[in-house]
């Protein structure tokens, strides 16, 4: 039982932590739009989120019809970082600690509003 509601909170986490960064990315997301798979390593394992990024609002889900924009490979404490504003961006993608396959412009772009999150 303590494996299943550690599982539980990491997923509940995880989806609150892409929920905030969706608010903060979309003040600012002018023609940042497209989808973006979140590929994150937890405590738990590795789970995967997706992006959905338009001009008309910005949500997640746990899976989409369609291949996404870029693929986006961080563990979970740097992309709390990245959202946090104690990482940026370009400093992951250079050391390492973000991957990016895809349209790597759209997803550095997109990816440096997410410290930007409103509080």
């Amino acid at each position: 039982m303590v494996a299943a509601a550690r599982i539980t909170e990491v997923e509940r986490t995880l989806d609150q932590l892409l929920d905030w960064c969706c608010r903060g990315a979309l003040a600012s997301s002018h023609g940042r739009t497209g989808v973006f798979r979140f590929v994150v390593d937890t405590p738990v394992g590795t789970r995967t989120r997706y992006v959905i990024a338009t001009d008309q609002g910005c949500s997640t889900a746990h899976t989409i019809a369609h291949p996404p924009n870029a693929t986006l490979s961080l563990s979970q404490e740097d992309l709390t970082r990245l959202a946090l504003g104690d990482l940026r961006g370009a400093l992951a993608f250079a050391t390492g600690r973000l991957q990016i396959e895809g349209d790597i412009f759209l997803a550095m772009n997109w990816i440096d509003q997410l410290g930007r999150s409103p509080l």
